[in-house]
């Protein structure tokens, strides 16, 4: 029996379900606020266009290489992130009574995968052609077309090879466990065991706080540490504690994005317990903060060294990280299960915030305040009620 689109069934019927669990009231917020906010970013994004129609048709470097680029890499992303929802759910553990072998798990996630990645290339085909028609591009529909091959290429390039080459969900066979099991000290120990105990690592589905070296976690932290020795050099060759403090900040919101992890807040096991909710949200963000902080303390230092009179910027740039990390937490913990989702929602929310702040001030910050607080609400309520 062939079971090539269990995968695509399963995520569908996630989706109906996180729908339904959901509120109509919250539906109706979500569906004619959200609605409202995206129609007039469009038609903000359109009169920018038409304000910059002139100069965007003449910068050929734009179309040249600044355009293909940003396809390639949004594609190679989403294809990516893609790739991995859905061998997450194809070796659910909940699917290992069923009789499937590594292939034909494969053969699932790619299925889904590359079903959804379908529309996605059509939907990019789509903005970039109405954007050059705004512009009064010539040849719009091909210029759309050529950014849905391009998009189309990273995201399959990236999607087979994770496909292919990610080994960490594959792994259930008894050699690994044995593995774990073995008689070495937890790496996380020192920092996972106050209570409720191994929290975090129940977040990331290490046993016993026992990391599992991987070459995504070796990439991430190659990728990393080479961006913040750059940012700080720089700052130390010109004197400039700009350069740094904007590594510093940017590169501890990415390791808090990519390391927070709320999941365990949905399960019955976490909210039977005699435990709040911000006792576990708090306890769920601790790891985390303490990676970010981390990162954040290496290219504030050359920041600081490089220009010791504006001190001021890295302590600000602290400042914001803490912010923004307890801001993302609250979107995490919110999307729960969806990781992606509560990112993407996450950096939207403050692009829309800043590109509206050049024309308001910083009274916009009030709405995502607002936002903010309304997403901690529902999800301690969903934490307490289910």
């Amino acid at each position: 029996m062939r079971h090539d689109r269990l995968v695509l069934t399963l995520l569908w019927r996630e989706l109906l379900a996180g729908l339904r669990s959901m509120r109509r009231r919250d539906l109706a917020w979500i569906g004619l606020g959200g609605g409202a906010l995206l129609a007039y970013a469009i038609a903000d994004i359109v009169l920018a266009l038409h304000m910059a129609a002139d100069t965007l048709r003449q910068a050929q470097a734009l179309w040249t290489f600044g355009l293909p680029a940003a396809l390639l890499g949004l594609g190679c992303f989403a294809g990516s992130a893609l790739a991995g929802l859905c061998l997450s759910r194809a070796f659910a553990p909940f699917l290992k009574a069923l009789p499937l072998s590594l292939g034909a798990r494969r053969r699932m996630a790619a299925v889904a995968a590359f079903s959804i990645g379908g529309p996605l290339a059509m939907m990019v085909a789509a903005a970039v052609g109405l954007g050059c028609a705004v512009i009064a591009k010539p040849l719009a529909p091909v210029w759309g077309l050529g950014a849905a091959v391009l998009f189309a290429t990273g995201f399959g390039t990236a999607a087979t090879w994770r496909l292919l080459w990610d080994l960490d969900m594959m792994r259930i066979g008894t050699a690994a466990l044995a593995g774990e099991t073995s008689g070495r000290r937890p790496w996380l120990g020192a920092f996972d065991r106050s209570t409720p105990a191994w929290l975090s690592s129940w977040a990331w589905n290490l046993p016993a706080g026992r990391i599992r070296p991987s070459w995504r976690l070796t990439g991430a932290a190659v990728l990393l540490g080479v961006a913040a020795s750059l940012a700080a050099a720089a700052s130390l060759l010109h004197r400039n504690a700009a350069p740094a403090a904007m590594a510093a900040l940017t590169g501890g919101l990415v390791v808090f994005m990519l390391s927070a992890r709320f999941h365990p807040l949905g399960s019955p096991v976490l909210r039977t317990a005699p435990l709040g909710f911000v006792r576990a949200w708090l306890r769920l963000a601790r790891l985390p903060l303490q990676l970010s902080v981390t990162f954040f303390a290496l290219p504030a230092s050359a920041a600081l060294a490089a220009e010791p009179s504006a001190w001021a910027l890295p302590v600000a740039s602290g400042l914001w990280l803490l912010a923004l990390n307890g801001a993302y937490a609250v979107f995490a913990a919110y999307f729960m299960t969806a990781p992606f989702v509560a990112a993407l929602s996450f950096l939207s929310a403050i692009a829309y915030a800043s590109y509206e702040s050049l024309e308001y001030g910083r009274t916009v910050l009030i709405g995502f305040a607002a936002l903010v607080l309304w997403l901690w609400h529902r999800a301690r309520q969903r934490y307490r009620h289910g």
